[in-house]
């Protein structure tokens, strides 16, 4: 008898115990033993049918307008979308598109959305003045992923702040992620990933190049050693098909001891209807004896930029009303100073002899 009662006590224990591994690992909840699972799917152990905001994690279930809906679904991310969506290589640029529906009873005003990758050490804030009642509201970002960076999917973390009516700061969060690719230059870079000693290089590494001109990439040459030092230049990945690239003074720069000197990389993209707009990657080289140092650049080609017709229109009508009034100032002045001339001929007494 008696082991057959410690026989049903632990069958009934482990009863217990396998409820609760099943709800934790499924997000559903069981409301006694016997009875049957509820689904929580936001897991924050609430049910569903009783969770004022099913689909977003909310276990203290605020709703300080008492709409029967959470605070946490009064604004709701409802997506975030990358472009390019599946990667992106380095250096390059990407959109990060967040859309937001507000389902409260009354405007958010003064939206604060706010962008953080740590791991890239990029942070980007934009604000939306009045987000009105039961509207939707897309916001993009326009950021870039670092150049060089290893390989890895990063996180994107969305926060959407904003004070509600009570004088309470709410925080709505958000998360999806990129992943970054090393393109082939980029990855030439990582495998030879070689410095010249005792010399510091310092260069912006994109620069907008309009298709028919040319664009500048100063490049800073700093030696710190106790003897001069000769530098030799050269690019790779630049195509005969969009563009040309020329150093001046030279390919080659001599820099004294403890002194710096300027190498001027000159890129220029030709006026072409071939030539399609967009960033183009490359990589300068700076050998010194035996020692290279590679940096990758990008040049972002656009197309020419045109002078608006009507603003030069505009610009013409105005230069010729001000010629016009100018004309008419003079030819008043000259008929002032004439009848004037006259009125005094006319008052003077005649004289006769």
């Amino acid at each position: 008898m008696k082991k057959s009662i410690v026989i049903i006590f632990i069958t009934f224990i482990a009863a217990l115990l396998s409820v609760n591994l099943i709800s934790a690992q499924t997000c559903a909840i069981s409301l006694g033993v016997g009875r049957p699972l509820l689904p929580d799917t936001d897991c924050d152990g609430v049910v569903d049918i009783e969770d004022n905001c099913p689909y977003i994690p909310n276990p203290m279930q605020r709703d300080a307008e008492r709409n029967g809906l959470g605070d946490a679904c009064d604004l709701y991310i409802e997506s975030i979308n990358t472009n390019p969506a599946d990667f992106v290589f380095n250096g390059r640029a990407f959109n990060t598109i967040i859309t937001l529906y507000n389902y409260r009873e009354h405007n958010i005003r003064n939206l604060k959305i706010r962008v953080i990758i740590p791991e890239l050490g990029i942070e980007s804030v934009r604000y939306v003045d009045n987000l009105e009642v039961c509207t939707a509201q897309t916001v993009e970002f326009f950021l870039r992923a670092p150049v060089c960076v290893p390989m890895h999917d990063y996180n994107i973390f969305v926060e959407a702040s904003f004070m509600n009516l009570f004088g309470e700061f709410e925080v709505i969060p958000g998360v999806t992620s990129i992943r970054v690719v090393p393109d082939p230059y980029c990855q030439m870079i990582i495998d030879n990933n070689e410095t010249i000693g005792n010399t510091f290089i310092d260069v912006m590494e994109i620069q907008d190049v309009y298709k028919g001109q040319e664009a500048v990439f100063p490049i800073k040459i700093s030696n710190r050693e106790f003897n001069d030092k000769e530098y030799i230049f050269s690019v790779t990945g630049i195509d005969k098909s969009w563009g040309y690239a020329r150093f001046e003074p030279g390919s080659l720069i001599i820099v004294p001891s403890e002194s710096e000197r300027i190498m001027d990389l000159y890129v220029g993209a030709y006026n072409d209807m071939d030539v399609i707009p967009g960033e183009r990657v490359f990589v300068v080289s700076i050998q010194s004896g035996e020692e290279i140092q590679r940096i990758l650049l990008i040049s972002n080609v656009k197309e020419p930029e045109v002078m608006d017709k009507s603003f030069l229109w505009f610009f013409s009508l105005r230069v010729l009303l001000i010629a016009g009034l100018i004309v008419l100032i003079l030819v008043g002045l000259i008929i002032g100073i004439k009848k004037y001339v006259d009125s005094v001929k006319s008052s003077e007494p005649a004289q006769y002899y």
